[in-house]
């Protein structure tokens, strides 16, 4: 039986995560594999697959300057069907709630491709919390075959919504591709600051739900980064609305805004801090994997297991709460759990066992 498997990604999110089942696919005989990279996220991921040992058959290079999110939107929905009619895959297999994922979904959809849905069933319920990533990750459960759900939470939640596909529960795969990364040997320039250097922040913002709250939550770190004990750090996001602000609101002086790491590198950085200030869905993964303190910048997360389980708080986007919680966390007041919600590292096994058991049944050579 040969199987022909188009996994498509764009943004640095997907190709961590990918990176792995990628990996899973091409030990597979019997898969023809294809990586697809729409260029949704170039300049923050052009060497993760490569890292990983993944090859990219397809380079799209859909990202132009100043170009809206629709924009994008349309010339993914224009440029991958025609590519896909070439390639005539069996699966197209995306992740999580991106424009390239949902485009890509659809575009396979469209041209009568089964898809596979990796990170499925996530939900807030709210429709512009996060948005528009909610809309986007429902829209692909309307009609994806397979739904190859992170936590047993999302597994229900699909079965609520009566998702017309298969439904299975096999972690997330960011735990391993971190794992991979750490077992390689993380890079040595960041030690772990002593007790007596300042506490270390890092803080990551880019969600669109939160622009009209940049003030407030630029303002939070400004406050914190001024305290003598305290060191913040910011990779700046290249979204030119958050890089405006950043300008704009941050002090350049308390705030140290760094650029984008590479992948170990960032892992490597993120290792030494005592707290995390995010509004990303992946740090809310890896910072409970890492056990490493998170306070989440947004009133309601796809990620309940995060906040159930003790392993981050929702700290909204009042600046006087964030300034109270992450006191309290740098001074031991709070506590967190270690370890990870999203399983044990062996999604990406998972994945790709369910799914070509799955066509091997339907081609009947199980």
């Amino acid at each position: 039986m040969a199987i022909t498997v188009a996994v498509v990604f764009g943004t640095r999110p997907e190709a961590i995560k990918l990176a792995p089942v990628s990996q899973a696919l091409l030990h597979c005989p019997q898969v023809s594999y294809f990586g697809v990279d729409t260029g949704q996220h170039d300049r923050l991921m052009p060497s993760i697959m490569e890292r990983f040992g993944v090859p990219v058959a397809y380079h799209l290079n859909l990202l132009q300057p100043r170009q809206t999110l629709v924009e994008l939107e349309a010339r993914i929905l224009t440029r991958l069907p025609r590519l896909l009619r070439t390639l005539a895959p069996d699966v197209v297999m995306v992740l999580g709630d991106t424009a390239t994922a949902v485009m890509a979904a659809w575009a396979a959809f469209h041209e009568g491709f089964a898809v596979a849905h990796v990170e499925a069933g996530l939900r807030t319920y709210r429709p512009r919390s996060p948005f528009p990533e909610e809309t986007f990750r429902r829209t692909i459960a309307t009609f994806s075959q397979w739904n190859f759900a992170p936590s047993d939470t999302a597994a229900a939640n699909l079965r609520q919504e009566s998702a017309p596909g298969k439904i299975f529960v096999t972690g997330n795969p960011v735990v391993d591709a971190l794992a991979q990364v750490i077992r390689w040997g993380l890079p040595g320039e960041f030690t772990l600051p002593p007790r007596q250097r300042p506490r270390r922040i890092v803080a990551t913002i880019h969600r669109r739900e939160n622009y009209r709250h940049l003030t407030d939550i630029f303002g939070a770190l400004n406050t914190l980064a001024r305290q003598s004990h305290i060191e913040l750090f910011l990779p700046l996001h290249p979204n030119p609305r958050i890089v405006a602000a950043a300008r704009q609101l941050l002090r350049p002086g308390p705030v140290q805004i760094i650029d984008p790491m590479e992948y170990d590198t960032w892992i490597a950085f993120l290792k030494t801090a005592h707290l995390i200030i995010s509004d990303s869905g992946g740090l809310q993964e890896e910072a409970s994997i890492l056990g490493i303190p998170l306070l989440i910048t947004r009133d309601h997360t796809e990620r309940p297991e995060v906040v159930s389980g003790g392993y981050g708080v929702l700290a909204g986007h009042d600046p006087q709460r964030i300034v109270a919680l992450a006191t309290d966390i740098l001074a031991g007041r709070l506590t967190f759990a270690t370890g990870s919600p999203y399983g044990d590292g062996q999604a990406s096994r998972r994945i790709v066992s369910h799914l070509l058991h799955d066509l091997s049944d339907r081609d009947g050579s199980a």
